[in-house]
């Protein structure tokens, strides 16, 4: 069963998000699958980076959504300095400063997966100063920590981060 193991509302960006992006309908986690199984050139691109990092050093996968196309955006990345350039091959979102809800969710990974979303959504609702502020350019993302796939056994720790504004 999965568990929330920490939360915090915090001042998030600006930051260049850089990448490989897929859209595909909601629920197409085999491709995104395949997109992590295949990143290890995408990581090797913003390794060279370095001067650009950030204090958010995890990889992640952000998720937008196209609206129009009815798809899930799905980027295999690193949040980095806003005037990054861009390796050729790779795509990039700027996102703009905001505050963000982040929380580490441990468990087993495909109930993990699935659960850390609505856990993380649910300690939002809890929240009196804080709102979700969704938008299509954020919807969330998957923070994969050196502890998200566990050497021995099932367990595993994922971070997963939704976009938050103050109440007024």
């Amino acid at each position: 069963m999965p568990k929330l193991e920490k939360f915090e509302i915090a001042e998030f960006g600006p930051f260049r998000l850089i990448g490989k992006t897929l859209y595909a309908p909601p629920h197409s986690g085999e491709l995104f699958g395949d997109l992590w199984g295949n990143s290890k050139a995408v990581f090797a691109a913003i390794d060279k980076l370095a001067g650009y990092s950030t204090d958010e050093t995890s990889d992640i996968a952000y998720l937008n959504w196209d609206a129009e196309k009815g798809l899930l955006g799905y980027t295999v990345g690193r949040f980095m300095k806003i005037n990054t350039p861009i390796p050729d091959g790779l795509d990039y979102i700027d996102i703009p400063a905001q505050f963000v809800a982040k929380s580490l969710v441990s468990g087993e990974f495909s109930d993990m997966i699935s659960e850390a979303p609505k856990l993380t959504e649910e300690a939002i609702k809890k929240q009196d100063t804080y709102t979700i502020a969704w938008s299509e350019k954020f919807v969330g993302a998957e923070v994969y920590t050196k502890d998200t796939i566990a050497k021995e056994g099932i367990h595993s720790v994922l971070g997963y981060y939704i976009p938050c504004k103050k109440v007024k």
